[in-house]
């Protein structure tokens, strides 16, 4: 990079007048906000600004004009140099970003050393014309310094063009930039220099050309950090400055930029200054890119930009410096080769664009694609033809207990509850059946716990699918409403057998009162004997004890007519605790929660006692060797929203009265026929099997519910929901 200027001995040589240097900024232009875009270094935005204005007013080309435009844009070297350099120490930025960017700032350093060694030739000898000095050897070390620092950063992992399109954007500078180079810089400097002065008429167009192909390079192929518009604003901060150097190499031999009123490879210079700054600013304020955001051009603008300034200045060439023939026949070969390499470009841009297009889709179709996965509540996996796991959805850690690394690779039926192995074989084997409809299976999964979650899967064949090969299986963890549905089919038949034994009793009742009736006047007959009043009275006896077990059938079958009344169940269960401490004997330890507050409920008092009463006397057969037994009274609120209980939408508040035993507990088995009638665990004789369900009667009768927790060896706990009422009102 040319440090404002071409040293004043190349331009004396070359006819040329000397043209101040200085770097300076403009005032920023852009779409991000300006206080995001100068974050930190806006008042050295402003003083380049200044500066940028007063070398567009042509300033007379004395030497204390000279000295002033070194000074200053050395100082702006040294600025941008520690704003690149600052911003390098972020850390969340990668490693080799930071590297880079540290490259950059060495590059802008071996800049402002290069102006000092002009501002040391300006100020002790500013008459001096040797044509190559200590300043040039810094200039062109800049040149790799750049080069490291932009080839450094890190690489996208999916470049956005082939190697090809590379090849031909290299070709397009060659013809662009490189010839023009060679016709009009090059060739004309060797003519008439010698040794050393002719080697650096050959190095700094060679640096020149190499570091904008390399510059393009890295725009195509590099990631876009921490954010696409810093990144380009470093990318042109380079590029102007290159750009700028381009232009004087091709106006350091007829001049006619550098003899104009405004020196513009210095403006450009000063610019390129001013974007360094403000891309220190953006690397600092913006966040990471995401993946997806972080991606190369699909199209450097670079080469383009390039021919553009290239072929100004040819215009102008062919305008004012009426070249012959000699010199227009290249011109004319230079355009017409690259019309050809534009036209083979062209291809590669439509190709590679498909190409990009495509993979963009892709790319999006499957980051949906993933977070639908990741983020989806059922759980999807991928099973090959031998059923082996091979990709497990995170919501399996929650849903089976395990996570999916834990799942993959082992067989699906490994998964499977033992009686459900046989029909999930044959589920899969439809699902390997080809043009088939998805079948759906609702099956049991086994979790490390070693409980049982119901899982509602639907399969699909996706073996030729190139991206999955396999079995696709969603799964829906149902365990919630296959329990409530099991609840609602025990309700209802415990519903219709209720009425069917109700309406039975009732008739049976009418005709065992006749037969008690008939017996009791058989009984104060006197002229019978005595042995046949003694079976009368045995009769009569046994006929009471059918009455009842009548009026229990009946009670289960709700056919019996409620006194409701208001009853405060804190006082009711005080009064009865005489009564359960009784039942429960001297083994069995009775305590009482909750009953500090009055709960009022309107129900059959008598009927409620025997609730209360029944469940103690079974929480009692439940710990034959002693235990514990909790009666605890509470309230139950499901809120706004209803609570589906017992198969019903529950609103309202509710009294609830628990009673937690700590006996021997009960298995699913058992749970599911608690409350059906003639259903005991005790032996033949020893119970009717009739308490829980008529307490379930009564209870339900009462438009309550129940429910039942219980564990084998863990106790039972037996819940009874009655809805509040208000309680009585004072006389």
């Amino acid at each position: 990079m040319f440090f404002l200027e071409f040293p004043p001995g190349w331009a004396d040589r070359r006819g040329i007048d000397h043209a101040p240097d200085t770097s300076s900024g403009e005032p920023p232009h852009g779409s991000a906000p300006l206080r995001r875009l100068l974050t930190g270094y806006q008042p050295w935005i402003l003083l380049s600004g200044a500066l940028i204005l007063w070398f567009l007013s042509a300033p007379a080309r004395s030497i204390a004009n000279r000295q002033f435009g070194v000074i200053s844009a050395t100082l702006l070297y040294f600025v941008a140099m520690w704003a690149i350099r600052s911003v390098s120490r972020r850390q969340d930025l990668p490693v080799d970003f930071r590297r880079g960017l540290r490259w950059v700032a060495a590059g802008l350093l071996i800049n402002g050393l290069g102006g000092l060694c002009v501002l040391a030739y300006a100020v002790f000898d500013p008459r001096k014309t040797s044509p190559f000095d200590l300043s040039d050897f810094l200039f062109l070390s800049t040149y790799p310094a750049l080069v490291a620092g932009i080839l450094s950063m890190p690489r996208v992992e999916r470049a956005s063009i082939s190697f090809g399109r590379i090849g031909v954007d290299a070709a397009v500078l060659v013809a662009g930039v490189g010839l023009p180079l060679w016709f009009f810089a090059v060739a004309p400097g060797l003519r008439s220099a010698s040794g050393f002065e002719a080697v650096m008429d050959v190095v700094y167009p060679l640096m020149t050309f190499s570091g904008i192909a390399a510059l393009n390079f890295a725009l195509l192929t590099r990631k876009p950090l921490p954010s696409p518009q810093a990144f380009r604003l470093l990318m042109i901060a380079i590029a102007i400055s290159w750009l700028a150097d381009l232009l004087y190499l091709l106006d350091s031999v007829q001049g006619y930029v550098a003899r104009g009123p405004v020196n513009w490879a210095n403006v450009f210079n000063v610019l390129s200054i001013v974007v360094y700054i403000m891309a220190a600013g953006r690397i600092k304020a913006d966040p990471i890119a995401q993946a997806q955001t972080a991606q190369p051009t699909a199209s450097s603008p670079l080469p383009m930009v390039t021919i553009v300034v290239v072929s100004a200045w040819l215009v102008l060439f062919a305008m004012k410096g009426h070249p012959a023939s000699e010199a227009i026949s290249p011109i004319f070969w230079i355009l017409a080769l690259l019309f050809v390499i534009l036209s083979v470009r062209e291809t590669y841009f439509i190709r590679d664009s498909q190409r990009w297009m495509s993979a963009e889709i892709e790319r999006k179709s499957r980051a949906r694609f993933e977070a639908v996965v990741q983020n989806s509540s059922d759980v999807i996996m991928v099973v090959d033809t031998e059923l082996v796991v091979r990709f497990a959805s995170p919501a399996s850690a929650e849903a089976l207990g395990r996570p999916p690394e834990d799942i993959t690779g082992r067989t699906l039926l490994s998964f499977v509850h033992p009686d459900d192995l046989q029909k999930g074989a044959a589920f899969l084997d439809s699902v390997k059946a080809p043009y088939m409809a998805p079948p759906t299976i609702v099956w049991r999964m086994s979790r490390p716990d070693l409980t049982h979650r119901h899982f509602e899967t639907v399969g699909s064949n996706l073996v030729h699918e190139p991206a999955l090969g396999g079995l696709v299986l969603n799964s829906r963890d149902v365990t919630d409403r296959v329990t409530l549905e099991e609840k609602l089919r025990q309700s209802q038949k415990l519903e219709a057998l209720g009425q069917l034994v109700g309406g039975i009793a009732h008739n049976f009742n009418n005709i065992l009162t006749s037969t008690m009736m008939r017996l009791s006047f058989l009984r104060v007959d006197r002229k019978l004997p005595p042995d046949l009043l003694e079976e009368i009275q045995a009769l009569e006896k046994e006929a009471k004890r059918t009455a009842a077990l009548t009026k229990k059938l009946v009670m289960f079958g709700q056919q019996q007519i409620l006194m409701k009344e208001p009853l405060n169940l804190r006082d009711r269960l005080t009064g009865l605790l005489a009564e359960i401490t009784r039942i429960m004997g001297q083994g069995i330890q009775v305590y009482m929660t909750g009953v500090s507050s009055p709960e009022w409920v309107e129900v059959d008092a008598g009927l409620i006692d025997q609730v209360i009463l029944s469940l103690c006397a079974n929480a009692h057969d439940a710990m034959a060797a002693g235990g514990c037994l909790i009666v605890e009274l509470s309230e139950f609120n499901p809120g706004s929203a209803p609570a589906v209980r017992d198969g019903q939408d529950r609103r309202g508040s509710f009294a609830r009265l628990s009673f937690q035993d700590t006996g021997c507990g009960m298995d699913s088995a058992v749970r599911q026929h608690l409350f059906e009638p003639f259903f005991t665990t005790k032996g033949v004789g020893e119970a009717q099997g009739l308490g829980l369900a008529v307490v379930h009667g009564i209870v339900k009768q009462h438009g309550g519910w129940m429910e039942v927790e219980s564990s084998p060896g863990l106790g039972s706990t037996f819940r009874v929901f009655l809805p509040k009422a208000p309680g009585p009102r004072p006389v």
